[in-house]
């Protein structure tokens, strides 16, 4: 959802130069989703994820510096929780559902080595063109992979929409207009079947009181075992993060359990904490 609205906001504005955009952002009030926001946080994430101290800070549950991820959304925390677990070495990694495909994030020497299959709903603008990098495009819940051929998955926001509206944002498919929430339990399955003994899967997902809002769905903590019950794996990590009005702090499930997904297609005018989408974020290491 997130990457589609940057692509859709980088042909609004491509006149301008990205040190344009980002003075424009800044300069504005760091108002969520404003002219710039998208090339400013890409390079706040760009800079966090080769910071020794802020990766150290996720790979060792510690909590985050103040004021990390001022107004800025759970992409924050997904993409360097994520990086920081990644093993260090050749791998064969799924992204399942595309939140990978970014220069910056490609680029990364803990990605070069991997063997990445990128697997999504659609074809995307701007597909990254490396040799270590392949798409294939379909149904998470019934894919064409073979049976425990990855070692790594990763799968960040992406089931919270499964077999809900993706035509808002993903596809022209009327197929995928959908109310089927409980379908995310099939793509579940589907990673238990294709991840090798030993592998890992990393989940993140918006958490907190339950809400389904048409295009996607907010999980409580019921949901998220269900999900864990479904994959039918060994919980290595279990992380969660909420956002404040001065950024992105190290948390529990308890804190979040009042957590409320800000939906700005319902509510364009911001809230007063300026939260972006997620108000929590639940971060699942699980083992096969």
């Amino acid at each position: 959802m997130l990457a589609t609205l940057d692509n859709w906001l980088h042909v609004k504005y491509k006149n301008m130069t990205k040190q344009i955009r980002k003075r424009h952002y800044v300069r504005g009030g760091q108002i969520p989703l404003s002219k710039g926001y998208f090339d400013y946080r890409n390079d706040f994430l760009r800079d966090a994820l080769r910071d020794a101290d802020v990766m150290a800070r996720f790979r060792q549950m510690q909590q985050l510096a103040a004021g990390y991820g001022y107004r800025l959304d759970e992409r924050v925390i997904e993409y360097p929780w994520v990086i920081s677990r990644l093993r260090e070495r050749a791998t064969r990694l799924l992204d399942a559902g595309s939140t990978l495909n970014f220069e910056f994030l490609l680029s990364l020497p803990i990605l070069g080595p991997k063997s990445i299959a990128i697997y999504t709903l659609a074809p995307e603008q701007n597909p990254a063109l490396r040799s270590n990098v392949s798409y294939l495009y379909g149904d998470l819940r019934q894919t064409i992979l073979k049976d425990h051929i990855f070692d790594e998955i990763v799968c960040i926001s992406t089931l919270e929409h499964i077999g809900l509206d993706n035509t808002q944002l993903y596809t022209r498919d009327q197929r995928f207009n959908e109310a089927r929430p409980f379908d995310y339990r099939d793509v579940l399955r589907e990673f238990q079947r294709v991840l090798a003994p030993g592998g890992r899967l990393f989940l993140t997902v918006p958490y907190g009181k339950y809400q389904n809002h048409g295009w996607l769905q907010q999980f409580d903590r019921s949901l998220l075992d269900d999900a864990i019950r479904t994959f039918d794996g060994t919980v290595e990590t279990e992380m969660f993060y909420r956002y404040t009005p001065d950024g992105w702090v190290l948390s529990n499930a308890r804190e979040c359990v009042e957590c409320e997904y800000y939906n700005f297609h319902a509510r364009p005018k911001h809230d007063p904490d300026f939260a972006v989408a997620a108000r929590a974020v639940a971060c699942v290491e699980l083992a096969r």
